[in-house]
């Protein structure tokens, strides 16, 4: 049985010629890869509609509201009867698609890459568990703080255009930016850490999210019960485990309103918000070592 003959074919060493990008390189393909995931940017109609539907219902009823204030600007009578919320209030109806957005697209980042084994391709380079997971914390910070913003600068631009003389609105008014930056950052950095500790324990998405979403709702319920039901410092200390309402508490004490009917002041609930997102990175960081090592 005659065989065909083989042929050789000499390609040579073919060295690497591109350009060589260093650390903070590769820090930002993961940051834009990573941001790129949580818009479902790149992948199919599917992907896309749980993001952009709930960053759409964190966004259009302050759309909304803002086009009902200006057509009732006609009428006297009625603008005197239609109140936009504060900077503050709007987190008390926009935190449920915050929270949602952030259970159901954050662990998109990290459980398909322990599934698929990705974590020990990036640990077998010059990526560090420090690197990969913080790139990854700040792409969907990045997204879930956009979220938080546009509302309030839609709100904040609209009070402005609407004063008598919006120069001085403007001059009277200027701390309102530094606070809403504050406060949307407050709220994305707490719910992203939590999102992504969440999903470092498991492959299935799904198990993140419910896990993230356990953590945010029964939690409310134990501590609003906690709260209504029953009296002391105990009682005080477990109201803290309500994380959305001590989110807003904080959100009130960023934007200076006065202390509500509440066990703690409002900067117990800034201070219990920052101490828990700094407990959660560092747990986050910790368990993404474990596993690239692993």
């Amino acid at each position: 049985m005659s065989q065909a003959p083989a042929t050789i074919f000499d390609l040579g060493y073919q060295p690497y010629d591109g350009a060589r990008t260093g650390r903070w390189a590769r820090r930002a393909a993961i940051w834009r890869d990573g941001i790129r995931i949580s818009l479902g940017l790149g992948r199919g109609t599917g992907a896309k509609i749980a993001p952009w539907l709930l960053l759409t219902l964190a966004l259009v009823p302050m759309l909304v509201l803002v086009v009902i204030s200006a057509v009732m600007s006609e009428a006297q009578a009625a603008a005197e009867d239609f109140e936009l919320p504060s900077y503050a209030d709007y987190y008390e109806f926009a935190m449920v698609p915050l929270a949602l957005f952030a259970a159901v697209v954050a662990p998109l980042l990290l459980c398909p890459d322990r599934r698929d084994g990705v974590l020990a391709l990036y640990g077998a380079r010059p990526i560090t568990p420090a690197d990969y997971v913080g790139a990854r914390w700040l792409a969907f910070f990045t997204v879930a703080a956009c979220a938080a913003w546009l509302p309030e600068a839609v709100l904040f631009t609209w009070n402005a255009l609407d004063a008598r003389s919006p120069g001085s609105w403007l001059t009277d008014h200027w701390e309102i930016p530094p606070r809403f930056l504050v406060a949307g950052a407050m709220v994305a950095a707490l719910t992203t850490t939590l999102s992504l500790f969440a999903a470092s324990f498991t492959t299935r998405r799904a198990y993140a999210s419910v896990g993230t979403l356990a953590v945010l709702f029964i939690g409310s319920a134990v501590g609003g019960i906690a709260e209504n039901d029953f009296s002391g410092r105990v009682a005080d200390a477990v109201s803290l485990v309500a994380l959305p309402q001590a989110l807003t508490e904080a959100v009130h004490w960023v934007f200076g309103d006065e202390t509500r009917d509440r066990p703690f002041d409002g900067a117990v609930y800034a201070g219990w918000v920052a101490v828990l997102t700094a407990a959660l990175a560092l747990g986050l960081l910790r368990q993404t070592r474990s596993l690239v090592r692993g």
